[in-house]
């Protein structure tokens, strides 16, 4: 097993969604693998992905790397090394030209491009999807905090809500998240039990607000739909404001000045 509980075939399965892609690559190297006439082809589309495949769930090639890169969560990126579309779409259109009736390929084509929507995923309907509100891209929201959270060119360590999790980095790179969008991936990460109690329908305040404060947290934002079972303002957090559908809360005892000022506030607060 590697770490964060994974092995490589997991890591696959949760790659691979709900499998039709999957699927049809897997259905796609067979095709090749019997049909391709060009060695060519049939080296660089079937023999290397089939390679990669077999290294990526071979146990020393695995430990090799998921120990350098110390979390298996970014381990799966060498999937994408496999060319899967191209293998898919490739075998498509090899499997289609073998039809000369024009209808018979129409109606090929139109099974395809379902099953293609059916392995994907409606992204309109995600509760991280938000319509564009301005040239960023980004809900005005996000934007309005991260605003108010850079007073310095320096970074502040910030907890969000999973819903607006991929934003903050996107406006500025100053904005630092104790558990980024992994979470949502893979539901672990770093610091996942701030996540764990972020997550709930009804957030302990005083547990989440220690958690926080012992991971150096400047600002939490809380959804406004959350019940609080106590309030931050008794626990080393103030109230900065409202900002549409999210409530955010300022460390009282964190460092929020620039840097060259920080050893004169640690002296004074020594």
């Amino acid at each position: 097993m590697l770490e964060s509980n994974l092995n490589p075939f997991e890591i696959i399965k949760l790659y691979s969604g709900n499998t039709t892609f999957m699927l049809m690559f897997a259905l796609s190297l067979i095709y090749l693998w019997v049909f391709e006439k060009d060695k060519v082809k049939k080296a660089v589309l079937v023999i290397l992905s089939v390679t990669l495949l077999v290294l990526f769930v071979l146990p020393p090639f695995a430990y090799f790397f998921m120990d350098r890169m110390d979390e298996s969560g970014t381990y799966y990126r060498f999937l994408w090394l496999i060319p899967t579309t191209l293998v898919s779409s490739y075998t498509v259109f090899c499997i289609l030209n073998r039809f000369k009736n024009k209808f018979i390929k129409t109606g090929a084509f139109a099974i395809v491009t379902v099953c293609v929507m059916i392995g994907g995923v409606f992204m309109y309907e995600s509760p991280t999807f938000y319509d564009a509100e301005n040239l960023y891209e980004i809900p005005d929201c996000v934007i309005d905090m991260c605003d108010d959270i850079l007073i310095y060119e320096r970074e502040y360590e910030v907890v969000f809500p999973d819903e607006i999790l991929q934003y903050p980095r996107l406006y500025s790179a100053y904005i630092v998240m104790p558990y980024g969008f992994e979470m949502l991936q893979f539901q672990y990460g770093r610091n996942d039990d701030i996540h764990e109690e972020m997550i709930k329908d009804t957030l302990n305040v005083p547990y989440l607000a220690a958690l926080c404060e012992g991971k150096h947290v400047h600002y939490i934002v809380i959804n406004q739909n959350k019940k609080l079972d106590g309030k931050f303002e008794d626990y080393n957090y103030e109230f900065v404001g409202e900002y549409g559908d999210y409530r955010m809360y300022k460390s009282t005892t964190m460092f929020f000045g620039p840097w060259e000022e920080y050893e004169e506030w640690l002296a004074a607060h020594e």
